[in-house]
């Protein structure tokens, strides 16, 4: 019974979330817990090195995360510049310092795999 509230509880935190970006046409749906907004994704040049940014809405049981991502190609890092969590019943913003990749553990890892991938789809549409 348990197991059926949290699917339940799963599947209506993502149909919300669906619906509040729904004007949003670009929105790539990474895998089952992460939905990323392409047309967030930028890459900018900061003193010679390329940095690439995104946003994300990243859904888990009744918490919705709502992220901004900053990627720094050049030096192999990553960071949680912003991250705003909403569950039923609270609201509340954190952020993080930049983390190395190459020595980072494996959540850092699978967020720099994710930005690489972003990176890729945004290289892919400029070479359109």
């Amino acid at each position: 019974m348990k197991t059926k509230k949290i699917v339940l509880a799963l599947a209506m935190t993502l149909a919300i979330s669906a619906t509040a970006f729904a004007a949003k046409d670009n929105m790539w749906q990474y895998n089952k817990y992460t939905t990323i907004d392409m047309d967030s994704a930028k890459i900018s040049y900061d003193m010679g090195r390329e940095v690439l940014t995104f946003e994300t809405i990243e859904v888990a049981g009744d918490t919705t995360d709502y992220c901004t991502y900053v990627y720094n190609v050049d030096d192999q890092t990553i960071q949680l510049k912003e991250m705003v969590t909403k569950t039923k019943k609270s609201k509340y913003k954190s952020s993080f310092y930049p983390e190395d990749i190459k020595d980072g553990n494996s959540v850092i890892k699978a967020r720099a795999r994710m930005a690489n991938d972003v990176l890729e789809k945004v290289r892919q549409e400029r070479r359109k």
